[in-house]
């Protein structure tokens, strides 16, 4: 196996920790606080689960280069579009 395989094999093996790192953590978290899930937790959950899967399938060349990045553009989009929605409006006075 040339160095390129064992440095993708450590990415995947990387990103598929962080995956079950998150959903983990995230219900620890939860159950220790004794909260529901809300939609902060439904982005971080989308960013830890999908985004590993996208640079998995890239890598394994399941994907193309092209659809790679505009997954993760429309992935990146969605979740930052919605960070001013859940704040309180604050007036201008």
């Amino acid at each position: 196996m040339e160095a390129s395989a064992w440095m993708r094999l450590a990415i995947e093996i990387v990103a598929c920790v962080i995956m079950v790192g998150g959903v983990v953590g995230v219900f620890i978290e939860r159950m220790r606080t004794k909260r529901g899930i809300g939609v902060r937790v439904i982005q971080f959950l989308t960013v830890t689960l999908v985004l590993p899967s996208i640079l998995i399938l890239a890598l394994e060349n399941v994907l193309s280069g092209q659809t790679t990045a505009t997954l993760i553009g429309a992935i990146v989009g969605y979740i930052l579009s919605g960070i001013g929605k859940d704040e309180p409006n604050k007036g201008s006075g």
